[in-house]
Order: structure tokens, then sequence, then C-alpha cells
């Protein structure tokens, strides 16, 4: 698969915003950022992940993860698998998941 110097910027950025959430607090407190760019960031985080979203098996590939990986519970429907006390048991999430 082809990945496109754009969509590893995408991914860049995509990882920048990441980092901006996640120490929101740090950069606020040190001026390092306004409220408004703060307030801004989930639409940036969102229309990122929109932009990459069509290329994300390309991306995949690209940085090695096997089908083995994308097939992992967590990978498919993380929301329903994590929805009830499954005790990392994968039948009950199977059936489920044919449902």
């Amino acid at each position: 698969a082809v990945v496109s110097t754009q969509s590893t910027g995408k991914m860049y950025n995509l990882y920048l915003v990441t980092i901006l959430q996640e120490n929101i607090s740090f950069f606020l407190t040190n001026n390092l950022i306004s409220r408004k760019g703060a307030a801004g960031l989930r639409d940036d985080f969102d229309a990122l992940v929109k932009e990459i979203a069509p290329e994300s098996l390309a991306l995949a590939e690209g940085f090695g993860i096997t089908e083995e990986m994308l097939s992992a519970p967590i990978a498919r429907d993380w929301e329903l698998y994590n929805s009830y006390d499954n005790a990392g048991e994968m039948k009950e999430f199977e059936d489920r998941v044919r449902s």
C-alpha cells in the first residue's frame, strides 16, 4: 500500500493535537496556548480523524500492523467488547458480534 507524505503529515498533526489535549492544563497555565485554541482542539482532532479514516488500512499496513492485530477485539468493536464484564473471554463477544 502506498501512504502519501500528506497522510503521514496528518498523522503527525493528530499526534500533536493528542499531546496538547493530554497536557492542556500545562499549556494553558504557561500561556503556551490560548483558551480559544484549546477550545478548538476537539474539532481539530475530529477533523483529522475524518480525513485520515479513508486511508487507515493503508496506514496500518505501512506501519507493519498485521491482520492478526487488526482482528483483535479492541480493533473491531471496543465499545461492545467493554460494554459488559467479559473477563477477557472472547466467546460471548464473538456471539454478540455475529448477532
